[in-house]
């Protein structure tokens, strides 16, 4: 079986799908790649600073947890020093 050539454009349209959310599993089924392959090209073209979709809803929940117990502490402290 030929191992099939693919250009960088399509490497990184491949990434991005997986950056907004996708699995390499879907991605590899629809797009009839190597799920091993987008691996590797997440490697290769995802750069430090991007998070993928699940990262970025981990960190809106953890800010907005956080945002509760600051809203939390305000209120017991206006409670404290009105007594």
């Amino acid at each position: 079986m030929p191992t099939q050539k693919y250009d960088e454009h399509f490497k990184k349209k491949i990434v991005q799908l997986h950056l907004e959310g996708r699995t390499p599993i879907e991605l590899g089924k629809e797009y009839k790649v190597s799920p091993t392959a987008i691996y590797s090209w997440i490697k290769l073209y995802a750069d430090g600073t991007a998070i993928s979709f699940k990262e970025f809803n981990a960190i809106q929940k953890e800010n907005k947890r956080l945002k509760q117990e600051v809203e939390i502490l305000k209120q017991a402290m206006s409670i404290m020093t009105s007594k």
